[in-house]
């Protein structure tokens, strides 16, 4: 079967590896939709703590049917969403309900593949049957980050986003859901039309003066991934503020903070990674709801070949925010 293995920095393949073979407590899962993100850009030219060593397997925004079981709670034919990770449940970071800090987070990648074997913890505690169309699954990953995001701030009426990309609108659409309308700030225009059909208001930003004046909120969550962008969102905080450095920089990345933002200022700062089972559950609970248009951000759909071309900005111009990745056909077609 084919797969997307990473061998190294820039170095991404697309390859026949060996048929994936269930033990007891997990199954093989054959891949009907995959998407890409940001991460997946990253993960090829920087490498990424969820990747393990190389030659990696890529992908961990992913859905299917289940092939081979070798868990009574799941049988073949079962359309799934597979989480890409479990939690231990066991060390204190899990007592503490920061799962997303697990001491031992099981992570998996391998979704730009025709198959997948998933772990047993992961089948156990974070493989979900679903009721929404398999193309639209995907999005439940990053959707569940967005819910972590929200889920630990209030949300203050004036709330600025910075970055219209697929996080920055699923931020977006949270928001309104829950009564506030945020300032999404993004230089591409198509992204910040994006942004409005999920209820934003935008406003062009240059990493200027005049975006600091007009992203001034009493909640910023940076959601570009950049430390210049982190930086400006501290700049944008209002006095007893919170920035969320939501955006993941490239591991090793440094940024300023001038010291009276935090303490004559009282501005907190805080991050949040990842996701949770729980919030996997929220969020495919929201895509069933159908509330918003996430289709929407679903982006072209490219074949698993065209894979390292897109990831590397070769097919679209702008690329997009994401891609529909396809390995296999359909079941019938």
């Amino acid at each position: 079967m084919r797969a997307a293995l990473v061998h190294g920095p820039g170095d991404l393949r697309i390859e026949d590896v060996p048929e994936p073979v269930a033990a007891e407590g997990e199954v093989v899962l054959a891949i009907q939709a995959a998407a890409t993100c940001h991460t997946d850009v990253k993960s090829v030219l920087h490498g990424h703590p969820s990747l393990g060593p190389y030659p990696a397997r890529l992908g961990h925004e992913f859905a299917g049917v289940v092939e081979t079981s070798e868990h009574p709670a799941f049988a073949p034919g079962d359309e799934v969403f597979c989480a890409n990770s479990a939690p231990c449940g066991e060390c204190r970071q899990c007592h503490r309900n920061r799962e997303s800090l697990c001491e031992d987070l099981l992570y998996l990648t391998g979704g730009f593949a025709e198959k997948l074997l998933v772990p047993g913890r992961i089948v156990e505690k974070n493989l979900h049957r679903i009721d929404i169309p398999l193309a639209l699954a995907p999005l439940a990953e990053p959707l569940a980050c967005a819910v972590h995001a929200l889920a630990v701030v209030d949300l203050p009426e004036r709330t600025t986003i910075l970055g219209a990309g697929s996080l920055g609108c699923m931020l977006a659409a949270l928001a309104t859901t829950r009564g506030v309308q945020p300032l999404v700030l993004d230089p591409h225009p198509e992204r910040r039309r994006m942004a409005e059909r999920f209820g934003a208001r935008t406003a062009h930003a240059t990493k200027t003066a005049a975006d600091i004046a007009t992203g001034r909120a009493d909640l910023v969550i940076e959601a570009v991934g950049r430390p210049e962008s982190w930086e400006l969102a501290v700049q944008m905080a209002e006095p007893g503020g919170t920035v969320n450095l939501f955006g993941g920089c490239t591991r090793g990345s440094t940024f300023s903070v001038p010291t009276a933002r935090v303490h004559y200022e009282e501005v907190t700062l805080l991050g949040t990674y990842h996701h949770a089972p729980r919030y996997i559950a929220e969020a495919l609970r929201i895509l069933a709801e159908a509330t918003h248009p996430w289709a929407d951000l679903l982006g072209p759909a490219i074949s698993l070949e065209q894979l390292p071309d897109a990831l590397a900005g070769r097919l679209h111009t702008p690329p997009p925010a994401k891609y529909a990745v396809t390995a296999r056909p359909s079941p019938g077609a």
